[in-house]
């Protein structure tokens, strides 16, 4: 299984009747860099470059747990950096119309080289890739086309125009295509069914455990909560549900949840969930414009530290990657990368340490098992923090012993024992699992042995539960 992504520049034609040869060599030419940047970035496969178009795999030959996801988010982030370039283009030669069509459609390729002789490469063959190329050659400039397979396993991450069917040279049916907008700020893994939040079955327990951590956090007490488990085992649904709670909560002050989500792609992004973390507190979304996002910045900054905000503000508008002002940057120009780090550690300290002062604040990061190498030091410079503040940290991954984040793990339980908590979520219990399945379909909805079958097959992992029932649906064997 492959999704497959086309993007094609718009517009390149007219370039040769405005340049010569070798001036249209290098605009194309940088144009094309970009595309292949950004897809590098998210770890997809450039398989062909043929003039101004662009063939890439993701799922193959290296295989991620998201690979559709990123095709979709690779394809809008083309569509926003060649937004930016034809902009260039346009002050330099007056060319309007310059841009890029995107085209993404998931499915089963087969995958070898093909050739002879010097000339041998590695090919995907299967009508997925052919699918790719006609969404692209039908999709608007600057837009993302997307194939209705895709879009049901991605659904709860964009946002999407109407659907549309579209005639396909070469194809018998008209191919079901919608436009990919933008990527939506997702709080909570939305999961099941056209995403819908699955009640939290079976974990009385664990919830009582992130109950109490809570508790103590409002009645001013510093905590660290640990949540590991396996892939698709509940922890961000466990996450979502004690969000809720804390958003809920009757004591006063209201405490503050802030989050911050690791992602498969992110181990060479610094500071990635804290970067999602602050534009939670700043309610900045990830397509915020950055003029937008610095001056929210500025003025919470401001706000909270009206004697030292120039301390303070600068280091934030660098782990957020925004410009600030010349004033605030030559602040940072002066220091050594070693010392950046440092300060930027303390003032990300003193950021949650001084939101404490007016609520008790709750720290999430989930998924760390993806972080960057930063983003792991400074949870652990974070952990102290407890000691002094109502400041609850709740930190989820996977059971990887041997990954880095592990090692904080075993830190907190050593050094800080008091404040420290953890919860290992292991598979649903047979009960749980049919009572996830009633909730998911209805009681009393499927034959038993269909019922037994999935059961059996996802094994207590709710995840592969909520996977399974959307794969009878496109199969046709499950109707609302």
């Amino acid at each position: 299984m492959v999704t497959a992504l086309f993007a094609d520049l718009a517009g390149s034609t007219a370039l040769g009747e405005l340049l010569d040869p070798e001036e249209v060599k290098l605009v194309v030419g940088e144009a094309v860099a970009r595309i292949v940047q950004v897809v590098e970035s998210l770890g997809g496969t450039v398989k062909d470059l043929a003039g101004d178009g662009v063939l890439a795999l993701f799922g193959a030959p290296v295989t991620h747990e998201d690979d559709a996801h990123r095709a979709v988010l690779t394809g809008l982030r083309i569509v926003r950096e060649m937004r930016d370039y034809a902009r260039d283009v346009e002050r330099s030669w007056g060319l309007e119309g310059f841009g890029v069509r995107v085209g993404v459609a998931t499915g089963p390729v087969v995958l070898g080289q093909i050739g002879a002789g010097r000339r041998v490469e590695y090919a995907a063959f299967g009508d997925t890739v052919n699918t790719a190329a006609r969404l692209q050659a039908a999709a608007a400039t600057n837009t993302v086309l997307v194939g209705d397979v895709t879009r049901r396993m991605v659904e709860a991450a964009f946002e999407w125009s109407d659907r549309r069917e579209i005639g396909a040279k070469g194809k018998a049916e008209p191919v079901v295509a919608v436009e990919a907008r933008a990527a939506l700020d997702v709080t909570a893994k939305r999961r099941g069914p056209s995403g819908i939040l699955t009640p939290l079955i079976g974990r009385d327990d664990e919830l009582n455990l992130a109950r109490e951590a809570l508790d103590r956090v409002l009645s001013g007490s510093g905590g660290i909560l640990f949540v590991s488990g396996e892939a698709g085992i509940g922890k961000s649904r466990l996450l979502a549900e004690l969000r809720e709670l804390t958003e809920n909560a009757s004591s006063e002050p209201r405490p503050l949840w802030l989050e911050g989500r690791c992602v498969s792609y992110g181990e060479s992004l610094p500071y990635w969930p804290f970067r999602d973390l602050i534009r939670d507190w700043l309610g900045a979304g990830p397509d915020e414009p950055e003029l937008r996002v610095r001056v929210s910045l500025r003025r919470a900054v401001d706000r909270l530290f009206p004697e030292r905000s120039m301390a303070i503000y600068p280091y934030l508008g660098s782990l957020l990657g925004v410009s600030v002002e010349a004033d605030a940057a030559a602040r940072l120009s002066e220091l050594s990368p070693e010392a950046l780090q440092y300060r930027t550690f303390e003032v990300v300290r003193h950021l949650f340490e001084r939101l404490a002062v007016d609520r008790p604040v709750v720290v999430a990061v989930d998924d760390l098992h993806w972080a960057d190498p930063t983003s792991i030091q400074l949870v652990e410079r974070l952990l102290p923090l407890t000691e002094s503040a109502a400041v609850l940290l709740v930190i989820a991954g996977r059971p990887e012993r041997d990954h880095p984040w592990w090692a904080v793990k075993e830190l907190a339980s050593r050094e800080f024992p008091h404040r420290t908590r953890d919860i290992a979520l292991e598979g649903l219990s047979g009960d749980s699992q049919r009572g996830l399945l009633g909730a998911l379909v209805g009681e009393n909805t499927l034959p038993a042995e269909l019922e037994r079958r999935l059961l059996d097959h996802a094994e207590g992992n709710p995840f592969y539960l909520e996977e399974l029932i959307p794969s009878l649906v496109d199969a046709g064997a499950l109707v609302r």
